[in-house]
């Protein structure tokens, strides 16, 4: 267990300069860039792959046997690029912990969530060093994606609760909606499995030797697709629900968001299959991957309301237009 933090003061009296301390306000800023550049580096690192740079540096860590960095050829080049960004998500996590040890008032939850950040990071560099070791096997490079998205979901976490009150919480629908959108979260994170499934047996592999699975292509989009489509219509479902129910309009307005997202990614998937799968689509679908699980989550979190603001609503309601205004992962 985290141990409680220590007092900014060994005493009132002690002359020693208080330890700086971080701001609320300021923590939450922390945790929008620890995000923003997670959410950069899932598109950098397919970056890698579409351009066929994924063995562009040839070990790890080094990029070659005889140097650790190097920009030889454009693969290597975009290769190396990615690793070094890696290097300003690793200064994001670590500032999420540093902030979270230091905001005042001290919450748990946060420190537990911005450690899981770094927990995360660094299975990513290792994940990162077996993918290249084993020749970018596309079990390999889905994980590496599906830890990517553990990643993402973590820090849309910590983004929301950093700007919420500590304490217990009462949902703002009625259970079978709350239960609607817990599905959605399922299927939205079997969407992160089916997709990476898809990317696995299709033609960007990230080098042209590299291996992959042995599925028919047209068979494993399918599964994808209803996947997505069973995803689309647990939405409608719900968000026709809330719209006929006394539902906060902060609630309607991030579930529009979510809507929104999941129609153009929908679009997106479609149209890169059927014009053969061009490098530049994947790309948006994968931004598009990112969007729509911050956007889920970020939906899912937003039907709980604080126990101690459940006599205001329109109190309830302003705080999250305000969220929404500050700081949405969309």
């Amino acid at each position: 267990m985290t141990a409680d933090p220590p007092p900014d003061r060994a005493h009132p009296d002690d002359p020693r300069p208080a330890r700086s301390t971080v701001s609320p306000t300021t923590y939450r800023t922390i945790a929008a860039v620890a995000l923003a550049l997670l959410c950069t580096i899932v598109v950098t690192g397919a970056a890698v792959r579409l351009s066929g740079s994924g063995l562009g540096c040839s070990d790890w860590p080094n990029c070659t046997d005889e140097r650790l960095v190097e920009f030889g050829d454009p693969n290597q080049t975009i290769e190396q690029v990615n690793r070094l960004f890696t290097g300003l998500v690793s200064l994001a996590v670590v500032a999420a912990v540093l902030g979270s040890l230091r905001r005042r008032p001290y919450r748990r939850d946060l420190v537990w969530l911005s450690w899981g950040l770094v927990a995360g990071v660094v299975g990513q560099i290792v994940l990162g060093g077996i993918t290249v070791l084993v020749d970018l096997h596309p079990l390999a490079v889905s994980g590496h994606f599906v830890l990517s998205m553990v990643l993402v979901a973590d820090a849309v976490v910590l983004l929301w609760r950093a700007g919420q009150p500590p304490g217990p919480r009462r949902p703002v629908v009625g259970r079978a909606d709350l239960l609607l959108s817990r599905a959605a979260v399922v299927l939205m994170t079997c969407l992160m499995f089916t997709g990476p499934a898809v990317t696995g047996t299709g033609p960007h592999a990230g080098d042209a030797e590299a291996k992959r699975f042995g599925w028919f292509l047209p068979d494993v989009v399918r599964v994808h697709s209803i996947n997505m489509w069973i995803f689309l219509a647990v939405v409608v479902l719900l968000l026709v629900r809330l719209a006929r129910g006394r539902t906060p309009s902060a609630v309607l307005r991030r579930g529009s968001r979510l809507l929104l997202a999941i129609v153009v990614q929908g679009g997106i998937g479609y149209a890169q299959y059927e014009l053969g799968i061009p490098p530049w689509l994947v790309a948006l679908h994968i931004l598009g991957a990112t969007a729509v699980l911050s956007l889920t989550i970020w939906f899912h979190l937003g039907l709980s309301a604080p126990v101690a603001g459940a006599d205001d609503a329109s109190r309830a309601d302003g705080a999250d237009r305000r969220s929404d205004a500050v700081s949405s992962p969309a």
